[in-house]
């Protein structure tokens, strides 16, 4: 990893972590991270494809770890169900579940005001990056509360702090998982579950295609920063926790205006 020294007390042997969205971007990013650290990791996305590029390289790493793809869509109650069905099945528990799955405008869109946007639109970006969090965060915490044990790590955005024209969806997605991941940590903590939720800014992703001629910002942070956060986060002594971290690139002030 770089930027982050994690010590042999904060080892990950052998825990089980599911990573949502977990063959671009930052679930990549995070799914290397945590396999790095000694996690067996469950790699779940859309395509097959990408699935099959991710699980080679988590092979490469060569430290023993037992990499699973599963070609599952997290706005699918039954798909999640799934998810954690086949996971228990080869593992026996979940340790960690990180919701990388995201999307900032719905298939072929592009920006657009609130008023010409369609509730197809609408609902393509809210049921992913809002109802797959609940979708994932749900079926995954009958095991994590059996066990009582348990981390969870919802994305969310420096969209879910500040809105952003053009953007109504994505914002009010972004909004809605610290709502809901606030809310779920308070519910969980009595069974020793830890749900956090990182709010990360401009991060170098294929997002920043669908914003068709605007420029990348020109300060802009790797997916692997955000994973070292989110790495932090999950190996921490049970009795910590970080309260919703903001990662964004140094001199973020000049992106005024922009998507998180």
């Amino acid at each position: 990893m770089n930027g982050l020294d994690i010590t042999d007390k904060s080892s990950l042997d052998d825990n089980i972590a599911i990573v949502t969205g977990g063959t671009v971007g930052i679930g990549r990013a995070v799914c290397l991270a945590l396999a790095g650290q000694g996690a067996n990791i469950v790699v779940v996305g859309r395509n097959k494809e990408r699935l099959e590029q991710t699980i080679a390289e988590l092979k490469k790493l060569k430290n023993g770890t037992m990499p699973t793809a599963m070609s599952l869509d997290v706005r699918k109650e039954a798909d999640m169900e799934e998810m954690v069905k086949r996971t228990v099945n080869q593992y026996g528990r979940i340790d960690i579940l990180v919701t990388a799955a995201g999307i900032l405008r719905a298939k072929g869109g592009f920006l657009k005001t609130l008023v010409k946007m369609t509730s197809e639109e609408w609902e393509e970006v809210l049921d992913t990056n809002l109802k797959g969090v609940f979708l994932s965060n749900r079926a995954v915490l009958p095991i994590m509360v059996n066990q009582r044990s348990g981390n969870i790590v919802n994305i969310s955005s420096t969209s879910g702090r500040t809105g952003f024209a053009y953007d109504t969806a994505y914002c009010a997605s972004k909004f809605g998982v610290i709502g809901l991941t606030e809310a779920l940590a308070i519910e969980m903590r009595q069974y020793g579950i830890r749900v956090q939720v990182v709010l990360p800014g401009a991060i170098e992703t294929g997002m920043w295609n669908q914003n068709g001629p605007l420029p990348t910002p020109r300060e802009i942070l790797s997916p692997d920063r955000v994973a070292d956060i989110i790495l932090y986060m999950v190996a921490q002594p049970d009795d910590t926790v970080i309260s919703t971290p903001v990662i964004e690139p140094f001199k973020t002030r000049i992106l005024k205006g922009w998507i998180g």
